[in-house]
This record gives C-alpha cells, structure tokens and sequence, in this order.
C-alpha cells in the first residue's frame, strides 16, 4: 500500500475531479461557483492510495504570511480513514516550508470540530457560500 501527497501541477484535472464529485455531485455547488478564478494561483495538492486518487485541498498566497486552504475534498468512498487529517498537516508542513506562518479557511459548520483538532479556532461569525453555512478559522503555522 502505498501513500502519495503530490503538489505538481500535472495532476490538478484529478484534484479538479474529486472537487466535483464532492462538492457539485454531492453538495450540490454550482460548478460555476466551484471552479474559481484562483485556480491557476493556487497550490493544489493531491492525495492517492496505491494511485488511486481520493483527496484533495489546495492553498493560495494572502500576503503577510498568511495562507487561506480553500477546497479540502476526500472522495465519499475513502471517508474515515483520517486522509483529511493528512492532506491538512501536509498542507501545514508546505506552507511553513515555503515561508508562510498563519493559515485560515472557511469551514462548513457541521466541519467545525475536524479543524478545531488541527488548531483552527473560529474567527467569524456563520456565513453562507454556495449556499452552505461556514465560519472562518484561523491558526498559527
């Protein structure tokens, strides 16, 4: 069995894939909405077990050494297994490898919990974005 984290841009159409299934098949996100305008700016990484891609998030530059993670995806069938934790601390690990030192993301609510075990504290109140209620957490790297 084999793990691989991957940021090369080559495999962006399979993180671009597993966005979709979760995100517009699953919760029912306009693709139009999902596929954004930072695409191209962002660092999208890529989870697979044994090459079969079940993971995604990515992350962008805030300025002032601040990241904002956008799109954490785990494919429905690989659930539970704490891929999520991992694709996360990855994150955490290559943007302090590449200077960065606060992360922030908007957090669907009934995912509060998961990020508040990585660190995250909320600093917003409740939002709605794509029709999804969500609050910003931050933390420090």
């Amino acid at each position: 069995m084999e793990l691989k984290i991957t940021d090369d841009p080559k495999y962006y159409n399979q993180c671009l894939e597993i966005r979709k299934e979760v995100f517009v098949e699953e919760q029912n996100v306009p693709l139009e909405l999902e596929v954004d305008d930072y695409e191209k700016e962002s660092v999208n990484i890529l989870l697979t077990l044994d090459d079969r891609p079940l993971g995604t998030v990515r992350y962008r530059d805030m300025g002032d050494g601040l990241i904002k993670v956008e799109r954490m995806a785990v494919r429905k069938i690989a659930r539970g297994l704490h891929l999520g934790h991992t694709l996360m601390n990855f994150v955490h690990i290559h943007a302090e490898e590449n200077g960065y030192t606060r992360a922030k993301l908007g957090a669907q609510v009934h995912a509060l919990n998961f990020y508040e075990k990585l660190g995250y504290h909320v600093s917003s109140d409740e939002f709605d974005d794509a029709g999804i209620p969500h609050k910003y957490m931050e933390k420090e790297l």
